[in-house]
C-alpha cells in the first residue's frame, strides 16, 4: 500500500517533469528574442557605417569593361496605329535610335495585328473595336516593314514603315 505522503511526492515529481518542456519552450523563445534584437541592433549599426573599401574606378583597374554608353534616348514615344481595311494610319512611323517605342493598335474594322519580324516585335490579332499594344527598344537603325499578317491583308497593300535614325 501506498502511503499518502509517498502519492504527495510522486504527484510534485510529475508537475515538475511535465512543466520542464514548457521551461525550455520558454527559455528557448526568450533566446530568439534576444538574438533577433542583438542581430538588428548590429545590422543597423553597419549600414550607417561609411564604404571605405570601395575602390575608385580608374583605367588600370577597369581593363575590359565597357564604358561607352550606347545613344540612349530616356523619352517614350507613344504611337497610335489605326488599322482599317487594307491599310495602317499612320504608314510611317519615325523614331530615334534608343527610343522606347509604345505601338498602340487600333482595330477600326475586321480582325488586324501589327508585326516587325527584323526587330520581333507583334501584336496580336485584334478584333474590331478593341485595341492592344506593345513596347519595345528602337535599338537597331535602318527601315523595317511593318504588316498585318491576317489573311491576305499584307498581299492588299495593309503595310507601314518604321524608320528608326
Amino acid at each position: 500500500m501506498i502511503s499518502m505522503e509517498e502519492n504527495q511526492g510522486e504527484t510534485q515529481n510529475s508537475e515538475i517533469i511535465s512543466r520542464k518542456p514548457m521551461n525550455q519552450m520558454l527559455l528557448g523563445g526568450i533566446a530568439i528574442v534576444v538574438l533577433l534584437v542583438v542581430g538588428g541592433f548590429l545590422f543597423s549599426q553597419r549600414r550607417n557605417q561609411p564604404v571605405s573599401d570601395v575602390i575608385p574606378a580608374t583605367d588600370e583597374n577597369v581593363q575590359g569593361v565597357e564604358t561607352e554608353v550606347s545613344n540612349v534616348v530616356e523619352e517614350e514615344q507613344i504611337i497610335n496605329v489605326e488599322a482599317g481595311a487594307f491599310n495602317f494610319a499612320p504608314n510611317e512611323i519615325r523614331v530615334k535610335k534608343g527610343q522606347i517605342v509604345t505601338i498602340i493598335l487600333s482595330a477600326k474594322d475586321l480582325t488586324h495585328n501589327f508585326n516587325i519580324e527584323e526587330l520581333d516585335v507583334s501584336i496580336p490579332t485584334t478584333k474590331a473595336g478593341e485595341t492592344n499594344s506593345i513596347t519595345f527598344v528602337a535599338d537597331t537603325v535602318g527601315e523595317f516593314e511593318y504588316y498585318c499578317s491576317v489573311g491576305q491583308h499584307r498581299a492588299n497593300g495593309q503595310v507601314g514603315k518604321l524608320i528608326i535614325e
